[in-house]
């Protein structure tokens, strides 16, 4: 991949976006994870530092190192981290669903501090008059991982074209701290979360079927075959594609005006 190339088509249309719009800048969420590392880093040069704004949303469930690769990224890029910690939020949905931290399932829970904090995103960009920066990447959109009004809620998304390992490559290219380059991608929503470990998949693996099925058009026994990827590993990629195709639609209808009926 062209990364120079790249970075200039996702800096001129952050600039556009955001001109379009007539807003004062962006705001992101920034995890500590490489796609929101990314995300920041394009932002800061699409439009400088002092229009740029990252939060960091932790709660009692996160890994303390995100905060810290997420200082030290933001710090690099001449950005000011503000931390805000969702843990009472996340307390307060739950209670009201005679739920807790404790009692809760996982993955309800997890959902609920996405969107915890795609709430926060927007409360601060309606204040600023600022838009929000989704941070998915091209693999995680595809095979729906990702938080529907959550994480995948924002106004534009300038990685959601490049697969994860592309995106890996680009943090080297944007000389982002190696702690983002290295470290497993994670959701981080509770304890020991890695998205490979949720998946059982690996993204060279996501990523290499997802490039031969959408991009080459080929089919799942073709892949198998030139790839030397198992068969039951293409077609479980392919199902988690199939099945959440509803997650990439903003409007699921019968139909969208009475003049189709």
């Amino acid at each position: 991949m062209d990364f120079r190339k790249a970075e200039k088509v996702i800096t001129d249309f952050i600039r556009a976006k955001v001109r379009e719009a007539g807003a004062s800048g962006v705001v992101l969420g920034l995890s500590g994870g490489g796609d929101s590392s990314v995300c920041a880093a394009l932002s800061v040069r699409a439009l400088g530092s002092s229009s740029v704004k990252v939060i960091h949303m932790p709660e009692a469930e996160s890994n303390p190192i995100s905060t810290l690769i997420a200082n030290k990224v933001a710090n690099g890029l001449g950005l000011e981290l503000e931390i805000i910690d969702i843990t009472d939020i996340v307390s307060a949905f739950l209670k009201t669903m005679n739920m807790s931290y404790e009692s809760s399932d996982k993955l309800v829970r997890g959902n609920i501090k996405a969107r915890s904090r795609m709430v926060i995103l927007y409360a601060i960009a309606n204040k600023e008059n600022m838009l929000v920066v989704g941070t998915s990447d091209r693999s995680e959109f595809l095979i729906g991982f990702f938080t529907k009004w959550g994480d995948g809620a924002a106004d534009l998304h300038p990685i959601i074209g490049l697969y994860k390992t592309q995106v890996r490559e680009f943090a080297k290219y944007l000389n982002l701290p190696t702690e983002v380059i290295s470290r497993p991608p994670s959701p981080d929503l509770w304890p020991g979360h890695t998205a490979e470990g949720e998946l059982g998949l690996t993204y060279d693996e996501i990523d290499e079927v997802l490039y031969r099925l959408l991009d080459e058009r080929r089919e799942p026994r073709e892949i198998s075959s030139i790839s030397g990827i198992p068969m039951e590993t293409v077609e479980k990629v392919v199902r988690l594609y199939e099945k959440t195709k509803h997650k990439r639609v903003l409007v699921n209808a019968p139909f969208h005006s009475f003049k189709d009926l």
